[in-house]
């Protein structure tokens, strides 16, 4: 155990050029002692920092990850691209026919990745069953037309862009894009991380849980304009099904397939699975540098028509913008709705992840981990 500041002991370890991130984080364990933490820092492909604090964790404690799942999707099916099996730029229509009805025919799974395809929701209204059930999603997706000319524009596929992405998996391979995960990343890394999470692991989850202010927020102008408007692209996609944080705490939820939302890991895993993405790590690199290109590759620039900001995206990834600065132009990752975020920087070799169990204010990353992330920065450049 490495002492924190008074009254709230830190547990883990850092390596000493990264004293300052160890009192970074017990900083932010005071200021928010009801809050559960966990971060960890991978240099070069060797862990140099793995801490956690708060009432709700021990050291193997998983967390819903949310939209960090993207992540762990898109280096999945990229895996698949890796070794020849799946084409980014075939149409999807060609493993998936009923796919291709509705002017869908020509959308590829680049064009799915990159949040391209026009499908951020869809217009049958969607229950969390339906989620759970998955296959309502997909009939759901068949018949529907896109919402803009596909490959024209981008918007975020909240959690369409993981049934897309598994059913395309599937129809390649005859296995879910979870499985493909298991398989060929946490596998080999011995990561603790699932997309579907099985039952024996369930009791490790610690349940998400509300910031006292979270349903304030500091949305925009934009977002609360188009949150008055149910018609809008912005409400038809965040409104169906409705979000509902403290719902995906269910064992329904954390057993289903919802690629885009329902991963579960620690920060731990997180780190070690995007390490292995920009180098060696013990042995495993998951991704080689044409790969690695390929992922993170700029495919959408410019005005997201659901998030209504301006930001990046590579394959099912972010690029740095604004809200989310990650590292450098090698650097990229993914945030979720109840403030875990893990990210790469290939340029100071470094893989950065971290998880809590409370919602904060401002849905997606955690302010926190920004100071955190300066911090672990600072700490291995000066060492």
């Amino acid at each position: 155990m490495i002492g924190g500041l008074s009254g709230d002991p830190i547990q883990g370890a850092a390596i000493p050029a990264l004293d300052g991130l160890r009192e970074a984080f017990a900083r932010g364990a005071v200021a928010r002692p009801s809050a559960s933490m966990a971060i960890t820092v991978y240099h070069r492909g060797e862990p140099v920092a793995d801490l956690w604090s708060g009432p709700a964790y021990v050291r193997d404690s998983l967390q819903l990850v949310f939209s960090v799942t993207k992540a762990m999707t898109a280096v999945a099916t990229m895996a698949l691209v890796g070794e020849g099996l799946l084409d980014l730029d075939a149409p999807v229509a060609d493993v998936w026919p009923d796919f291709g009805r509705a002017g869908k025919d020509a959308i590829t799974t680049r064009w799915i990745l990159a949040h391209r395809a026009g499908l951020p929701t869809v217009d049958a209204r969607l229950t969390m069953d339906d989620l759970v059930a998955r296959d309502p999603v997909i009939r759901a997706l068949e018949a529907q037309a896109p919402l803009w000319a596909p490959g024209t524009a981008h918007g975020y596929h909240l959690w369409t862009l993981g049934y897309l992405a598994d059913e395309v998996v599937r129809r390649t391979t005859g296995v879910s894009v979870g499985a493909v995960f298991r398989e060929k990343v946490a596998g080999p890394l011995g990561l603790d991380a699932w997309i579907g999470l099985p039952a024996s692991e369930h009791q490790r989850v610690a349940p998400v849980r509300l910031d006292d202010a979270s349903a304030t927020g500091l949305p925009s102008e934009a977002v609360l304009t188009a949150r008055a408007d149910p018609g809008s692209i912005h409400s038809r996609t965040t409104g169906n099904p409705p979000i509902d944080p403290i719902a995906w705490n269910s064992s329904d939820v954390l057993g289903a397939a919802i690629p885009a939302g329902n991963g579960v890991a620690d920060a731990r895993s997180l780190a070690r699975m995007l390490a292995a993405c920009i180098g060696e790590v013990d042995g495993v690199r998951l991704f080689d540098e044409a790969m690695l290109e390929a992922l993170t590759a700029s495919q959408s620039e410019g005005f997201d028509l659901v998030g209504l900001e301006e930001n990046r995206f590579g394959l099912g990834v972010f690029l740095p913008f604004p809200r989310l600065p990650f590292g450098g132009p090698g650097s990229f990752g993914h945030d979720g709705l109840g403030g875990c975020v893990a990210l790469a920087d290939a340029d100071h070799e470094l893989a950065f992840a971290y998880t809590t169990d409370l919602v904060p204010v401002v849905p997606g990353a955690d302010p926190i981990a920004w100071h955190l992330l300066d911090a672990a920065r600072d700490g291995i450049q000066h060492a």
